[in-house]
């Protein structure tokens, strides 16, 4: 899973020009990419445990403390936002023990709701920043590409974790386009989103089953064509 945030974080370098000497993402970027991978996780790990699909939810919770947490932590260190790994550790353990308990619920609306305010610790000209937001999101829809790559194994879903980890990413991306919709009612700006929904919404039909079946739905080559095209609409 690393690998993909990783790769995403140099196709951003790439695409966006970054300067040699800046060869990493910016710290707002960097911290919004890489929280919002964080949610994506909490996101299907909660629609599979809705799901009665306890086994296969678990992993999106234990993730995000062992693999995204140490990654965002400076970012929330520097800005003397109160750690919530604990709180993380604590979600995992209640949905290990009792998945569809209203303790449990409770306890992730609660974790949501705290990375919700960690996210605001970005400068609002950032998160409001239409051109800004949209390259968030393209660098994760090319993570989630990356976690359909890792899913798929001669021609199958081996790795269904991989694929949900996709799934969980695009989730997020379309959380953050509805919102900016929101936000920016211009018709220039809406015109750009509805470009931008079009080519996420051609990945989210490729990870569209929650269960999916053995033969998947596009190649890795076609998604990252799709995410090719979210990257080109992110630079217009």
């Amino acid at each position: 899973m690393n690998r993909a945030i990783a790769f995403a974080a140099l196709v951003f370098v790439a695409a966006f020009g970054l300067s040699a000497r800046a060869a990493e993402p910016s710290a707002d970027f960097d911290f919004l990419f890489r929280l919002g991978m964080l949610e994506g996780h909490l996101m299907v790990g909660n629609e599979l445990i809705e799901a009665k699909q306890v086994q296969l939810g678990l992993p999106h919770f234990g993730h995000p403390v062992k693999e995204i947490y140490q990654d965002v932590s400076p970012y929330l260190e520097a800005k003397k936002f109160p750690p919530f790994d604990k709180q993380l550790i604590a979600l995992e353990a209640a949905m290990t023990a009792a998945p569809n308990a209203p303790a449990t619920e409770a306890k992730y609306k609660e974790v949501i709701a705290t990375v919700h305010k960690a996210r605001a610790l970005a400068p609002e000209q950032v998160r409001a920043s239409l051109p800004e937001m949209i390259k968030v999101c393209a660098s994760t829809i090319d993570a989630a590409s990356g976690e359909y790559g890792e899913a798929v194994e001669q021609g199958k879903i081996a790795q269904v974790v991989e694929y949900h980890d996709s799934r969980g990413y695009l989730e997020y991306a379309a959380q953050q386009v509805t919102e900016l919709k929101a936000a920016h009612p211009d018709p220039a700006s809406q015109a750009k989103l509805a470009k931008f929904s079009a080519v996420l919404a051609k990945a989210q039909a490729i990870v569209g089953d929650l269960l999916p079946a053995p033969t998947p739905k596009a190649t890795l080559a076609e998604y990252r064509a799709i995410a090719g095209e979210a990257t080109a609409i992110a630079k217009q």
